[in-house]
Parts: C-alpha cells; structure tokens; sequence
C-alpha cells in the first residue's frame, strides 16, 4: 500500500492564522491524509503560531503524527545536511555522510516506521535569482529528486512544503494523479480585522477597504498598522484618504528583495503590465516589449508561478494585472528612474 502526503506553498503568515487555513491543514478537505505531499503558496515571511498544533490535532481528535518536524531551508543547506539533520532526529548518533543513497534509505526507513509530518520553508531559496521561476541553484538540483521520491516512494508520512514559488517537479506530480495538491494563500478576509485589533487602529467603518488595498495579506497589513498607529495616531481614515496607495519603507523593502529574484525581462514585463491602465494581454505584450510569442509565454508562466501576476478573462481574451500593492511598488520605481 502507497500512502503519500501534502505539499504546499505559502508566502506565510504573521501572527494570524487564516480561518480557512487550519481547516484545509487539519481537515484536509473533510479526509484524513494518508501520505498527503501538499505545497502551500501565498504570503510573506511568517509562520503561523500555532502551526504544529493545529497539524497535529486534527480538529481536537488523538494526535495523528509521532513526530512534527519544521526546517527552514533559508539559508540553502545541501540536501546532505538537510537529510542528515533529519535523520539525526530520530538516530542521534547519524553521521554525515558523502553518499546520498545511503541517507534517503535510512530516512525512508524512518518515514515507514513513524507517522511524520516534515515540514520545509522558504523552498524558494533553493532557486537560481535571475532565472525564471522554479530554477534550482547550481549544487542543489538533487533536491528535485528528493521531493519527487518522497512523494513516489511508499511510507506512512506526510510532507509540507512553503514556498513564495510553484514547485516544478509538485505541478508535474499533481497531473498524474498523485496524492499532492497545492493551496494557494489568498486574503486573510474579515480575519485580518484581528491586525487592526492588535494595533488598536481607530475608525473600524474603514477597516475592509484598508485591507482590501493590502491584499489582506497579514505581513503587508502589520507593517501598514504600524504606520498608521505611529504616524497617523491609528486613525484609518485619514491613512486612506490619500489617492496614492502609501506603501511603508519596510514593505518597499520587502517587495524590493522579493523584484530582485526575477530575471532582467521579467521585471520589464511587470513594469509594463504595471504602466497599464487596463488589463494587458499576452499579444500586447509581445508588441510592446518585442518579444517572441515562446519568449512571453514562458515569462508569463514564470511570473505566474511566483504568483506575481493574476490572469483574468475579458470578451474571451486572456489579459493579466497586477495587485495594487505591486502595481504601486513598480509605479513608484519607474518614477524613480525618470
């Protein structure tokens, strides 16, 4: 029996957990996972509070998993040491060893024998910046095959993968049928009225827009709050009265580091699609920026894969926008240039 587990990829949360999150984690669509690989996408650089909890109880019932394991790959370790330390959870004793074989048997052993839930972060560091979405670094392609064995090989554990990118080798692994599926992390909704709350912001008839304007997502939100408690005394509706969406330095940063991993054409193509008042398609693409149809059709995939660009149909064309927050980023950079 092949049993197989849940990967995810997610830009993370802050200190707030989606209401819909901890129902898809725990719940998995009203199934207990078997061996469920799940990649979640969607927010910044947070992690939930209550992450392993609400993975382990499964909505109050008996603890699913003997062991939940959380690793951030953020600094790039080799697949070596990620596996080493992995093993060496459960062997103290485990040396590090050169071959690679010898350690994913030891740790499928490991993942038969005990019911676990391994949880990777920030993936996305283990790509190339500069090259288009889903590039492995140079050095750490074998990852590629570690996620595609842990999701094909038989074993009693489950595998949560977060990620600011689409996962290559988990879309190929979701078409055939697969027990994988990727959660995309949209607004925090009504929930992210708990950020107002906690930043004792005033003016809560002006709420929704503020968070409609920042995408409900919790880190741009907190960062925003702080703004306004600070500067504005945490009056909402003079921060929103401006026309202008007012993005707080340590937003700009952020969105600055995330720009900076894409690739040269990339960052023309959001530029443009930014200048725009209307939605733009892929042939008007092409005519502005002069690129073959195969060249925009696999920058647009990239930026679609980074979840940077939301697709919509119009009169049965294909056309694509940016969220305002990104689309006032980039405005203001090119205002910079000129």
């Amino acid at each position: 029996m092949r049993e197989n587990g849940f990967v995810g990829n997610q830009d993370r949360f802050g200190d707030q957990t989606p209401t819909n999150f901890t129902e898809e984690i725990n719940g998995f669509g009203d199934q207990t996972p078997t061996n469920l690989t799940e990649e979640i996408n969607g927010f910044g650089d947070q992690t939930p509070t209550n992450f392993t909890e609400e993975i382990n109880g499964f909505r109050d019932q008996t603890p699913t998993f003997n062991y939940i394991i959380y690793r951030t790959l953020r600094f790039s370790p080799t697949l070596t040491q990620t596996i080493t330390n992995l093993l060496q959870i459960f062997a103290p004793e485990t040396e590090t060893s050169d071959n690679i074989e010898t350690l994913l048997s030891k740790l499928q052993k490991y993942l038969e024998k005990y019911r676990c839930c391994i949880i990777f972060d920030d993936v996305q560091k283990l790509f190339a910046p500069g090259k288009l979405a889903g590039q492995y670094k140079s050095g750490y392609e074998d990852y590629q095959d570690f996620f595609q064995l842990l999701v094909t090989v038989s074993h009693q554990s489950s595998l949560l993968l977060i990620s600011r990118e689409k996962i290559p080798e988990i879309i190929k692994l979701e078409t055939e049928n697969y027990p994988v599926r990727t959660l995309i992390l949209g607004s925090l909704g009504i929930a992210a009225q708990k950020i107002c709350q906690k930043h004792q912001l005033a003016d809560r008839e002006f709420w929704e827009k503020l968070i409609n304007n920042y995408q409900g997502n919790p880190r741009w939100l907190d960062m925003t709050a702080t703004t306004i408690q600070e500067l504005f005394s945490g009056q909402v509706a003079e921060f929103i009265e401006y026309e202008t969406l007012i993005l707080p330095e340590a937003l700009q940063a952020e969105l600055e580091q995330q720009l900076q991993r894409l690739s040269p054409v990339e960052i023309r193509i959001m530029e443009q699609v930014a200048n725009q008042d209307q939605p733009i398609s892929i042939g008007e693409i092409i005519s502005k920026l002069q690129l073959s149809i195969q060249e925009s059709v696999n920058l647009i995939q990239s930026l679609k894969n980074r979840l940077l660009l939301d697709r919509q149909l119009e009169n049965n064309l294909t056309v694509f926008t940016l969220n305002s927050v990104w689309k006032q980023y980039l405005i203001n950079c090119l205002q910079n240039k000129s």
